[in-house]
């Protein structure tokens, strides 16, 4: 109980830290300092520790993954391939309730930190000629971002969880994907109940169909001005621009999860026939390469994995799990509510699921522990999905200045029906 009741205090520690706004990678790493000092741990061993948590060829292979996911996306932006596919599918579906959601989803397909960002000024501009309230439209961009995060192989919480359990990504694929699909539910039920469709969307379909004088007059002004709107006319085939768009991320899918492609090497041999396919010069490929680096991601990684491993050399793994599993709390209950605390602590996916599966996985039972391991990835989502330190949901604050109460009580009912929704489902299998 000691290892239990110090670890909670450095995990308290870090919490504070956060809400400090001090960078998650380094309260990670101070974190690591003390525990190894509280622990009774010699300075050099400490420093061995650190040595073997960044050295590690999974830290290795986790940071050049990330870096490489990085690259990728810098790619299809530079190219205006995420900026066609919206613009295709814009012509593409009519329904604007469809169009609302698509804008955040469609971004959501790269995991970009902060990425909600991305997608928030494109769910204003469709909503411009509306009345949607910015809470819900907050909520929208917000949630419907991350549909994918629970199943898509390129995030980095799914990766570590592959890494840090040794189950194969498609095995997380496969078992998460009922949860991202309950995420989509629950966000279309929240996003559109109660919506008033003659008030809040058929106003844009009438803009859209029937512009009046103002709109007419703002776009003959783009004469001079190209904008986006300028580049949704030159789409003469929206179908064939969506795809073309689209077939780098299907194929990275499909070698991943299908035929079991090793992501890192997929990362590799991709980027590298995209450089060459779309024609990019020397220089660009340069500027590309440095442009994606991304010291504070790939800092966390490394605080993460060194927290990991000075968890291993303090024995403060096995002596919490062993705390636990003599305790009477359930075990079930221990795999789903310690991810989702250390969600709302830390609000990152991949900090929480390296916080809290090293303890987790010594406590497996013999019996179904892919169950379990499921449950804790799920839970480490839910954690930060209702979390009030998301970057996301932070970015989307500040962009759409909702009433936060107002915007925040969608995000926690919809975070309460997923939590019981995860529960249904592993008492169901």
């Amino acid at each position: 109980m000691i290892a239990l009741l110090k670890v909670s205090i450095i995990l308290g520690i870090i919490v504070v830290l956060l809400t400090k706004n001090f960078p998650l990678a380094w309260a990670l790493l101070g974190g690591s300092l003390i525990m190894g000092i509280s622990f009774g741990i010699p300075f050099n061993m400490i420093l061995k520790g650190f040595w073997e948590g960044l050295s590690s060829l999974d830290t290795i292979k986790l940071v050049l993954i990330l870096y490489l996911i990085a690259l990728f996306e810098n790619i299809l932006r530079e190219k205006d391939l995420l900026k066609n596919m919206v613009l295709s599918f814009k012509k593409l579906i009519n329904d604007i309730r469809l169009r609302l959601i698509s804008m955040p989803i469609i971004m959501g397909l790269l995991p970009s930190v902060g990425g909600a960002l991305f997608s928030a000024p494109l769910l204003e501009e469709l909503s411009k000629e509306n009345n949607i309230d910015p809470e819900r439209k907050s909520y929208i961009n917000y949630w419907f971002r991350h549909v994918w995060e629970p199943f898509l192989p390129i995030y980095p919480g799914i990766i570590l969880a592959s890494v840090l359990t040794e189950r194969p990504l498609n095995f997380f694929v496969r078992e998460a994907l009922p949860y991202g699909l309950a995420v989509l539910a629950i966000g279309l039920f929240f996003a559109f109940y109660r919506a008033n469709s003659n008030q809040e969307y058929r106003q844009e379909k009438e803009n859209l169909e029937n512009p009046n004088e103002e709109i007419t007059e703002n776009l003959e002004n783009l004469e001079e001005t190209p904008t986006e709107e300028r580049k949704e006319e030159e789409i003469k085939n929206p179908l064939s621009t969506f795809l073309i768009s689209i077939l780098p991320i299907l194929v990275l899918l499909i070698l991943v999860i299908f035929l079991h492609s090793d992501l890192l090497y997929t990362l590799i041999g991709l980027n590298i026939v995209l450089f060459l396919v779309l024609k990019f010069d020397i220089n660009r490929i340069k500027n590309l390469l440095l442009n994606s680096i991304n010291i504070q991601n790939l800092i966390l990684i490394v605080g993460v994995m060194i927290f990991k491993r000075m968890l291993e050399i303090t024995g403060a793994v096995s002596d919490i799990a062993y705390s636990l599993n003599y305790s009477f709390i359930p075990t079930y209950l221990i795999f789903f509510a310690l991810p989702l605390i250390i969600g709302i602590f830390t609000g990152v996916t991949s900090a929480t699921v390296g916080i809290t599966f090293p303890i987790l996985i010594k406590m497996l039972p013999y019996q179904d522990p892919s169950k379990y391991i499921i449950l804790a990835f799920i839970s480490s989502f839910l954690g930060i999905m209702v979390s009030p330190l998301h970057l996301c949901l932070i970015l989307t604050k500040e962009y759409f200045k909702p009433d936060w109460k107002s915007f925040y009580n969608y995000v926690l009912k919809s975070g309460v029906l997923l939590g019981i929704f995860i529960l249904i489902k592993f008492f169901l299998t």
